[in-house]
């Protein structure tokens, strides 16, 4: 096995392309490995994780139908230079078209899992899904433009990626833990939000991002990306903090916050 990695390393650091590649997918990993490892309650199983990633990387092939379909019909009724396109473009083709491919993905494969019994859960799987996306993404924006813009996309773009799963993710676990208590109307509100929150924040970053060559805005994009690390950043460890099992209300178990020292030997 030593030998295994021994010579996979080699390969890595005198093939460019190989190099390249690991460039394109470490950052989405990093950031997974991150959340996953705020995960304090009961962590996932890696099976069920690497399988999100992977549907997260074909989910790249719905969204680029999706975009392209609403880039043909906006083409034919707005002018590519009208600020009508522009919004259109980023927030309802763009933001709408990959964040639903994302949810879409996570929902089949989470929603009615075993595992999926904590509301951190549902920030840990949207995170897989997004890094699934984002490393896929990167290795195609590698191919089509070249290395050089993987250092810029490691440290703005594939975060922005994880920060709108975080948003998903929050959502998306309210609306679990909703729907098992029997709040049905709840639970279709959280799920309408976990795609419309990461949606918007998705078009609102790319939007700004395509005009920073416009005076000002540039200062604006760099508050914007920051802001929404760091407010990503809190809001990962307040749901780890926060983090509680869900169940049907007929097992009898305590909905408010539980560590897992205050259960008792059954419910372990």
């Amino acid at each position: 096995m030593a030998l295994l990695f021994e010579l996979l390393f080699e390969l890595v650091f005198t093939l460019p392309i190989l190099r390249m590649i690991l460039l394109a997918v470490l950052p989405a990993l990093l950031l997974l490995r991150y959340v996953r490892k705020m995960d304090r309650l009961e962590p996932e199983p890696p099976r069920l994780i690497w399988t999100l990633v992977g549907l997260g990387c074909a989910s790249v092939l719905l969204a680029m139908v999706l975009e392209t379909a609403g880039l043909i019909v906006l083409t034919r009724l707005f002018s590519e230079d009208a600020l009508i396109f522009q919004l259109l473009q980023w927030f309802l083709v763009v933001g709408i078209g990959e964040e639903i491919s994302k949810y879409l993905v996570l929902r089949w494969r989470t929603w009615r899992s075993d595992a999926f019994n904590c509301t951190y859960d549902g920030l840990v799987y949207a995170v897989a899904v997004s890094a699934g996306f984002a490393l896929a993404e990167n290795i195609m924006y590698m191919f089509r433009y070249g290395g050089g813009v993987l250092f810029m996309r490691g440290i703005v773009s594939i975060p922005a990626h994880i920060c709108f799963s975080v948003f998903m993710g929050v959502f998306y676990g309210a609306a679990r833990k909703y729907e098992l208590a029997g709040e049905s109307s709840n639970a279709r509100k959280a799920n309408v939000l976990a795609v419309l929150a990461p949606a918007l924040a998705h078009g609102a970053f790319d939007f700004i991002a395509t005009n920073t060559g416009v005076g000002g805005v540039t200062a604006i994009f760099v508050i914007y990306i920051i802001a929404m690390f760091v407010f990503c950043w809190r809001l990962v460890k307040r749901m780890s903090e926060s983090d509680a099992y869900i169940t049907k209300k007929a097992e009898g178990i305590d909905w408010n916050r539980q560590q897992p020292s205050s259960l008792n030997e059954e419910e372990r």
